[in-house]
């Protein structure tokens, strides 16, 4: 008998994984075991921005400087075989307990396990209509 390699999890799996770990747990360890050591950023004007792990996780760690507090909510979730779509509304609690609700569509694309490429335009105030 011979152990074959897990099948690597769904990329939609990933993605929620990715969110609980960097935005709820802060565990910035997994970060190894769901990006990509060069991550693409598709940025609004053309430009495309080549992230290592090390600055995913500065991205995410000043996210968490600015607010004491973040909650994703999905409110509409597209996948294909290598690609998740969220459109999401996110809560942000400020240091003095303000909630600032933003909304946006973030696009992910995932190769060998690991989250490669990410669209994210920026977030309008406000939720969802």
């Amino acid at each position: 008998m011979t152990l074959q390699d897990p099948q690597p999890l769904p990329p939609r799996q990933i993605v929620d994984t990715y969110t609980e770990q960097m935005y709820y747990q802060k565990n910035f360890e997994a970060l190894e075991d769901l990006v990509a050591d060069s991550m693409v950023r598709h940025e609004q004007n053309g430009e495309r921005v080549v992230l290592t792990r090390e600055q995913v996780r500065e991205r995410i760690e000043d996210f968490h400087i600015q607010f004491r507090s973040i909650h994703f909510t999905s409110r509409k979730v597209v996948e294909d075989h290598d690609s998740v779509a969220a459109a999401y509304e996110a809560d942000l609690v400020d240091h003095e307990g303000q909630i600032h609700t933003i909304c946006g569509i973030e696009i992910f694309t995932v190769a060998d396990g690991r989250i490669n490429e990410v669209w994210n335009s920026p977030a309008g105030d406000g939720s969802w209509g």
